[in-house]
């Protein structure tokens, strides 16, 4: 699958089949994300791998909104990718850490390895960190930036022509 293809193909999908994600997959998306680059090469993103049912129950406490079967949407696994805001780069005129971008790569590295595997995800940043930290135990300064949610698909991409109406048209996404 060429990468136009792999990013036509990703979509959120918020349903799931009832079907576990095997350990060599899991791994093949866990090293996706270990190896993204990161600013100066700090490696500031830690991740947490909920595959239990306890620990999806915990990761949907904190997303109750998208609670479903205990779980964030159902899905037989969630990943929680976390900011070590000490290790993350800041560049120094203006003090802006990476932390978040570095996080944010880490999880988009997943999210197409999972979808090239066949997986469908959806990445969810609609959460109560507060009820994160406390759920996970996270000390200070360990930041839960989202969540990616894993699964085989029990629904289907929408039709092109409903994706493209929700995109941004090409004159307005250039300045």
């Amino acid at each position: 699958m060429s990468f136009s293809e792999l990013t036509r193909a990703r979509f959120s999908c918020r349903a799931y089949q009832d079907r576990p994600v095997e350990p060599e997959v899991l791994d093949a998306i866990v090293e996706a994300g270990r190896i993204a680059p990161s600013a100066h090469n700090n490696h500031p993103t830690r991740l947490i791998v909920c595959d239990t049912p306890e620990l999806r129950e915990k990761a949907a406490r904190a997303a109750v909104r998208f609670e479903r079967e205990g779980s964030v949407f159902g899905a037989p696994m969630v990943l929680i990718a976390c900011a070590v805001e000490e290790e993350a780069w800041v560049r120094k005129p203006d003090g802006m850490s990476s932390a978040l971008i570095d996080s944010s790569i880490v999880v988009d590295q997943m999210m197409m390895q999972a979808t090239e595997l066949g997986l469908g995800t959806c990445w969810v940043c609609m959460f109560d960190p507060d009820v994160a930290r406390r759920e996970f135990g996270l000390p200070a300064g360990v930041l839960p930036v989202s969540r990616l949610t894993l699964g085989y698909p029990a629904e289907e991409i929408a039709a092109p022509e409903k994706r493209a109406a929700r995109c941004i048209a090409r004159e307005d996404f250039l300045l």
